[in-house]
Order: C-alpha cells, then structure tokens, then sequence
C-alpha cells in the first residue's frame, strides 16, 4: 500500500468519526428516555399515594382514640354515667350518653353553678350535608351543662363515623358485665356512636353508682372499602 492509499484511507476514517449519530438513533434514544423516566415517575406516585393512605389511617385511628381517651377521662370524674330518656335536642341519638358531676365541679375551667351539672354526648349524621369543614359522614358532639348560659352548643369532638343510611351497619354486643342494651345511635339503631352502661337509669339522683360504661366509636379508616371499625374503652368513676 502506497502513501496515497493510506492517506485516503485515514480521511475515510476520519468522516466516519466526524459523522455522529444518525436522526433516527436520536429519536430511539428519545423514546427509550422517555418511558423511562415515565415508569420512574408512575412508581414515585404509587409509592406517594400509599404513603398518603398509611398516613392517612393512623390519623383517622389515632383520632378515635384520643377521642376515646377523652371521654374516659370525663368518665372518671363523674358522679354516675346515665342516658337520657327522650332523644336530645340538637343530635340524632335516640339517647345521648350522660355525664354526671358532682355540685360545684369545675367543668371547661368554668365552676358550675346549676344542680347536677353535666356532659352530654351525642351522634349526628350529616352524610346529606354540604358541609365541607368536616371529612363526614357522622359525628360524634358534646354539650355541656354547668352554669345558667351553657348548655346551648354542641361542640364536634369527632368525625368520620358510620352514618346511619348505609347498609354496612357494625354490629354492637355489650360485655357480659353490662346491660345488654345499646344505646346512643338513631332511632333505627344505626350510627357510628353506641354505648352500653352498667345500669340502665335515666336519672342520676337514683343512679349515684352507674359509673361503668362500654363506649363504641366506629370510624371509617379505609376510604376505599369503608370499613367501619371499633374500638372500645371501660372508666370507672372513683
């Protein structure tokens, strides 16, 4: 091979090399980058999403209980724990959980000054409204009884409980130590708040000792499949 063979076949090289990638293998490249980054992105989201969904669970059962922790520390300071005889005003409970305290209690940082003063807790659905500072559809409200201007607020302490129109009603048995009757959800026995008590006596004067109760919360965790769930709690008044 001549010196003018060789220098033709290093500028033939040499083109070869300048030349670079074609259109088409820019296109693939392109394609390939991009379900790439697409099935990258799509798993980010999942794993977003379930992250949200765990979260969102534990809030919803941490909230029942720290409702519940709350009503058991209302129980041990009450004097008896009774229901009321007729539905209160205000909720959908055909008979409300009663709390009773002794004269002169200190209820909210306020000292009561009515005989019996006491706490009254009841279940409302609002599946049918269009509220939307709660997450719906039921909620579980309190009222308070203490001096001559209270006892006109219900106060929401939990939402997210079963409403009363829906099929998947829980069902409630009481421990063997109580009355076997539940009470607290509406008129057709459906709701999310239920409770049974260790006496069944609607009025405290004639009750001093009804001081045990089973408190039901049923709470909608899975947003999805609507599961009610239930967590129960005993007090005893000292």
């Amino acid at each position: 091979m001549n010196q003018y063979q060789l220098l033709k076949l290093f500028l033939s090289l040499k083109k070869s090399q300048e030349k670079g990638i074609s259109l088409i293998e820019l296109i693939v490249a392109l394609v390939i980058s991009g379900i790439v980054l697409a099935m990258a992105a799509s798993g980010f989201v999942n794993i977003l999403r379930a992250n949200q969904d765990v979260e969102s669970k534990t809030v919803r059962s941490s909230n029942l209980q720290k409702t519940l922790a709350f009503i058991q520390d209302e129980m041990k300071s009450a004097r008896a724990i009774t229901r009321t005889s007729t539905s209160c005003a205000g909720s959908d409970s055909a008979s409300c959980l009663v709390l009773t305290y002794p004269d002169g209690s200190t209820i909210d940082g306020t000292t009561c000054t009515i005989t019996n003063p006491r706490i009254e807790y009841g279940y409302e659905d609002i599946s049918a409204s269009t509220a939307t500072q709660w997450l719906k559809p039921g909620l579980l409200k309190r009222k308070v009884f203490c001096d001559s201007t209270s006892g006109g607020n219900w106060q929401v302490i939990a939402d997210g409980l079963v409403s009363g129109n829906e099929t998947n009603q829980p069902t409630t048995n009481c421990h063997a130590e109580l009355n076997a009757t539940v009470y607290g959800t509406d008129s057709n026995g459906k709701g999310g708040f239920r409770f049974c008590l260790d006496t069944d006596d609607t009025d405290p004067t004639t009750a001093p000792n009804n001081r045990l109760a089973q408190i039901f919360l049923y709470g909608h965790i899975d947003n999805n499949t609507n599961i009610p769930i239930s967590v129960i709690t005993f007090a005893r008044s000292e």
